[in-house]
């Protein structure tokens, strides 16, 4: 089976709608205020002063070749002209500082107010639409999506991106402008040329994005995969499903690595692309200025200041690629958000409608017809009628599927029905005020949720006006108090894993406190144990006195003193009646009981003692297994630690070596290919640094264009070469970096499957921590290999060959930019980071408000019928402060440091000027060689500034990479291939649990079962009963070696569960969970998993034994149909034979 195979129409439809946008970008600005319109300007400002100094600096370079050629043959005047020109290299400086700060400061903190309002806005928007939506359009992931990173990325879009992108376009207006007026005739050429780098940047970029959606499409499959089976670990350990989960994982990263390629590829050729337009640019445009120097047209530093202006202007153009990417993801991001924003519900939860003095809750639905938005055609309801007086209790009983649960959404007016009505007090609920309507209506569904918080905080929801005694009086009806009372916080309580262990009390005792005038009660019950649903439904029958009442059980024991009791078939009521007429006179119900095996004598045994336990039949193949129960007594008795199982340490040394040492030999060769390939690419930057300006010098030479026309042919053939340098480099590092990678996740998957089922409770192998580690982490490798080392190489040899030509040109300028390189390195780191923009790890801010969208989008019911929407916007503007005050402060410090690094980076270029007008008057250098010596090393520093930045990156890599290879060389606790040798033949079934004493690794100071013995014979029905905590989903967990026993043993015919192989042993046991837990595939898919094999004939009697072939086939897929988290009514018999 491959799960999630059935998504992948739909992934690539979403794929092509991302790649199609249309969303204006300046709607990304409609949560602007004046304050924000204000910063904006000054932030466009401070970006345009930031661009303009870069082709001011090649005027002033310009200007001092004219000093240089123009008095040529009198050093005095020529070193007078050049001081003339320092100054204003030095006022340039200087200004860049102020612009800065405006640049980076504004724009950083104009978008951080935007996107908070966006945020809150959005989040309005979700909650204010229809319980349908959420079951088509607006799903879970795309609601968390649209807060974090859909937010972050239009956060960085109209921020410090917008702002660089504008100061990239200014560097290219402004050498325009100042080309144009030096020479005209060159920035001509210079400018037909500049469409063939934009050309080749937009193909280079579609293409890139196009195979990129593609590639993260089907890593997006393979993260769904992981993250299924990892949440459904013990469905997949209980169904022996390990390989078919890793054959499913690793056919999703076998298409990735396909797309992969092509994507090494792409940017390999792209990169060379632009390398050989840009060398033979430079090589036709200044040999057309020998020309116009030769004709008299202009000087030579007219046409370098041109030459240079427009060229680097151009190049501006291709650093502001990225941020078109970053403006069409953004729009792409935003067409999502507005879509949810912009979308009319269904159902307005704000709008006024009546509000009844009083509501007495009589009911009265007549001839409804309903069909859930994501099934549409398929008719839930079809002329659904009943009359409910009030204050009556009425039961609803049917096959599963038949409607039972969504009338009770249409009461709470979660849908609205296609045809029909429903009347409460004869007024229509539609025409109530829906807030109203829903204040006047209690709600526990059949698969309770609580919200992060304390357990008060998840009672008080019910009324938020409440003090501490209404509280404790609602918890102590719902049999919540005494087991609440137990935790040492008591009410104070806080997580989710403590609070599990009461969602159904305190679910219950929620709608209790909220004391409605109706209450609905959708198998409120159904998680508990029978004697606790005995206590709890004695408590709900007191608090039903007076209220009506409508309520589903999944056992008749519960309603037998309903008032009335209507039988639902195929979505209308066909009978309705008391428990003994509909006994008497009614076939379905009739068969409904004697299937429970029930009888009218029993039911008045229980009804007359509460204290006596009902015996249930049930196969224990067929027991429920949750989280583990909660113990009733704390051990005193301290318990050693666990040995086994621990992980190894790995240094980052040992890991580094593993990685590359862990290559094939074909692919060090690849490696090898790729380096010589790297090392040659490195050496373009300090070539031209080394002929332009001896091009420049050239122009005031006898011949110009002879000199010029031989160095124009060294710089074409320079990019041609350059051009296979690229492809080779990038196409086989990367080739090598996604085999690496895609090798270590299917090891690292198949490892995590290995373990036990202990290791995935603990706190660090949390569901998102595990799938983080398998697609996130494991991504550093290529990272590593791909994008590190192959430029490192390229780095390396661009400073050493700038390093050796430059001191060999003139050992004193050498050493002096050597000097000044500090100003270049600090400038080029800042801007490096400011090209990445300074906010872009500031998503983990909104890490408190993405959990409570998450949470509020898994608990949309809950949060609807308990009007708590108003509730959870209050909450998430708390959230939002704390990122918006630390924005403010950030703006101003990122602004000042961009401010520091403009100006230092523009001081080195005045000290070289300065420097090598003191050489040329002492005589230490001529002007050629010092300009020259400086070039060569300035256009090369941002190598080193680079290789600066990315080794660091290296160690940190391989830091995120040491949990990977510790999980990968761990050892599991239990084996399950161990022993090899599997049973003979089939077992028999006689189950022995021999003075067992258990504690969960999780909670090693809590003794869960001490001493505990059962014997089970073979063929035998045996049925767990106790309260919660006394250890019955334990004895479950144990059989199937989920965990292994402290002490004692349990054996399967006579023979310890530890001498089979475990995973042979699991094919034998059928189990099914407290909660129905499916995978997004097909229903088909779903019942056959972890037995693929299976006849068509045997999954449909698996699903006619488990009273669900006919709501299947009713579907119109069949079997066929695909279901996932949301379609849990899907509950088929998945025991394997």
């Amino acid at each position: 089976m491959q799960v999630a195979a059935e998504n992948r129409d739909e992934t690539e439809t979403s794929k092509e709608d991302i790649t199609s946008q249309t969303l204006p970008f300046y709607k990304l600005l409609s949560q602007a205020d004046r304050l924000d319109w204000i910063l904006m300007v000054l932030g466009t400002l401070g970006s345009i002063v930031h661009g303009l100094a870069q082709p001011v600096g090649y005027l002033l370079l310009g200007k001092a070749l004219d000093a240089f050629g123009n008095h040529i043959n009198n050093t005095n005047e020529m070193v007078n002209a050049l001081k003339k020109v320092v100054p204003y290299v030095w006022y340039m400086a200087f200004a860049t500082f102020p612009a800065g700060i405006l640049e980076i400061g504004c724009w950083m903190y104009a978008s951080e107010r935007q996107v908070t309002r966006l945020r809150l806005t959005f989040l309005k928007a979700v909650l204010s639409q229809e319980i349908g939506a959420f079951d088509t359009d607006l799903t879970s992931g795309k609601i968390i999506s649209g807060i974090s990173s859909h937010m972050s990325i239009i956060q960085d879009a109209i921020g410090e991106k917008l702002g660089h992108f504008l100061s990239c376009f200014a560097t290219f207006f402004s050498g325009v402008l100042i080309a144009f007026i030096s020479c005209w005739e060159v920035s001509l050429l210079a400018l037909f040329v500049v469409p063939m780098i934009l050309a080749i940047g937009a193909t280079y970029t579609k293409k890139m994005n196009a195979i990129s959606a593609t590639r993260m499409s089907f890593l997006s499959e393979a993260t769904a995969m992981v993250e299924q089976s990892i949440s459904h670990i013990k469905t997949v350990f209980a169904f022996v499903g390990e390989n078919s989960a890793i054959k499913s994982f690793s056919e999703c990263l076998a298409r990735q690595l396909h797309m992969s390629k092509n994507e090494a590829f792409v940017k390999g050729f792209g990169t060379g692309m632009f390398q050989i337009v840009t060398f033979c640019s430079w090589a036709l445009i200044v040999f057309v200025g020998a020309i116009v120097v030769v004709a008299g047209r202009a000087h030579g530093g007219d046409v370098i200041a041109a030459v240079m202006s427009i060229l680097f202007g151009a190049i501006s153009l291709t650093y502001a690629a990225p941020d078109m990417q970053i403006f069409n993801q953004a729009k792409a991001a935003g067409k999502e958000v507005f879509q949810v924003i912009e979308r009319k519900p269904m159902i307005y939860t704000n709008t006024e409608g009546k509000i009844l003095e009083s509501v007495n809750g009589c009911i009265d639905i007549y001839d409804v017809h309903f069909a859930y938005p994501s099934r549409k055609e398929t008719l839930i309801l079809q002329g659904f009628t009943l009359s409910i007086p009030a204050g009556k209790v009425v039961a609803l009983v049917g096959s599963s599927g038949c409607g039972k649960s969504t009338i009770m959404s249409l009461i709470t007016r979660f849908y609205d029905p296609i045809k029909g009505d429903i009347l409460i007090d004869n007024h229509s609920i539609k025409d109530l005020d829906l807030k109203f309507l829903r204040r006047n209506i209690g709600l526990v569904s059949q698969e309770p949720s609580l919200f992060s918080g304390n357990i008060e905080d998840n009672i008080k929801a019910g009324n938020s006006n409440a003090d501490d005694d209404q509280i404790q009086k609602a918890a102590q009806m719902a049999n919540a108090h005494s087991f609440i009372s137990q935790f040492p916080e008591q009410y104070l309580t806080e997580g989710r894993p403590i609070i599990r262990w009461t969602e159904t009390e305190s679910s219950n005792s929620r709608a209790i406190l909220k004391n409605p005038p109706i209450l609905l009660l959708d198998e409120a019950t159904s998680a508990l144990d029978t004697e606790s649903e005995r206590v709890v439904q004695a408590a709900l029958e007191k608090a039903m006195q007076g209220r009506t009442v409508i309520l589903i059980a999944h056992r008749l024991s519960t309603i037998v003193n309903a008032d009335m009791i209507a039988v639902v078939e195929n979505g209308i009521v066909t009978e309705t009646g008391t428990h003994q007429d509909l006994l008497t006179n009614n076939k379905f119900y009739h068969n409904l009981f004697e299937l429970q095996n029930i009888s009218q004598e029993s039911y008045t045994r229980v009804e007359d003692s509460m204290e006596e336990v009902a015996s249930i039949q049930t196969d224990i193949s067929s027991q429920f297994l949750d989280q583990p129960d909660e113990p009733r007594e704390v051990s005193k008795t301290p318990q050693t630690t666990l040995k086994k199982g621990e992980m190894k340490e790995s240094g980052e040394g040992s890991i580094f070596l593993r990685i590359w040492f862990g290559l094939k030999k074909r692919e060090v060769i690849k490696i090898a290919i790729g380096s010589s390939a790297a090392a040659f690419a490195g050496i373009s930057k300090p070539v031209f640094g080394f002929f332009i300006i001896t091009i420049g010098v050239a122009y005031y030479r006898n011949n110009p264009k002879h000199i010029v026309g031989i160095y124009s042919i060294v710089f074409s053939s320079i990019g041609f070469l350059s051009l296979f340098a690229h492809t080779l480099q990038h196409y086989f590092f990367g080739v090598v970096g996604e085999n690496a990678m895609t090798n270590l996740r299917r090891a690292l998957y198949a490892a995590i499957l290995r373990n036990e089922l202990a290791w995935f409770e603990k706190p660090e192998n949390s569901v998102g921590s595990i799938t983080s580690r398998v697609i996130n982490e494991t991504s550093t490798v290529k990272t590593i290999i791909s994008d590190r080392m192959s430029v490192i190489v390229q780095c390396i040899s661009s400073i050493v060959i700038a390093t050796i030509v430059s001191i060999k040109v003139n050992w004193r300028m050498g050493l002096v930019a050597w000097a000044v390189m500090p100003c270049h390195f600090i400038g080029g780191l800042i801007q490096a980071k400011s090209a990445k923009g300074f906010s872009s790890g500031s998503s983990a801010a909104y890490s408190e408000l993405v959990a409570l969208a998450s949470e509020s989008a898994s608990n949309i019911k809950t949060i609807a019928s308990f009007c708590q929407e108003d509730h959870v916007i209050m909450k998430a503007k708390v959230t939002l402060k704390k990122p918006l005050t630390q924005s403010r402060k950030q703006s101003v410090k990122y602004g000042i440091i961009q401010g520091v690094s403009l100006c230092l980076w523009n001081i080195a270029h005045a000290v070289a000027l300065w420097y090598t007008t003191i050489l040329v008057e002492r005589g230490q250098a001529s002007f050629e060689d010092g300009i020259r010596s400086y070039q060569i090393f300035s256009l090369t520093v941002p190598s080193i500034t680079e290789l600066w930045t990315l080794i660091p990156t290296v160690f940190s890599a391989i830091s995120i990479l040491t949990p990977v290879f510790q999980t990968l060389d761990r050892q599991t606790e239990i084996e399950p291939d161990s022993p090899k040798q599997s049973p003979h033949k089939s077992i028999k079934g006689e189950i022995e649990f021999r003075n067992v004493h258990f504690f969960y690794p999780s909670r090693a100071e809590v003794t869960v079962l001490d001493d505990f013995s059962l014997k089970i014979e073979a063929g035998s029905k045996v049925a767990l009963v106790g309260p919660s905590g006394a250890g019955k989903s334990s004895v479950l967990a144990l059989l199937l070696r989920f965990y292994d026993v402290n002490g004692g043993e349990v054996l399967i015919d006579g023979k310890d569960i530890k001498r089979y192989n475990l995973r042979k042993l699991r094919t034998q046991i059928g189990l099914v969970q407290q909660e129905p837990l499916l995978f997004s595939c097909s229903i088909r898919d779903n019942i056959c998993y972890g037995n693929e094999g299976a006849s068509e004939a045997e999954i449909i009697q698996a699903a006619m034994d488990a009273n669900i072939h006919e709501v299947i086939s009713n579907l119109p897929r069949g079997y066929d149909t695909s279901v996932g988290k949301r379609d849990a009514n899907f509950q088929a018999d998945k025991s394997k034979e």
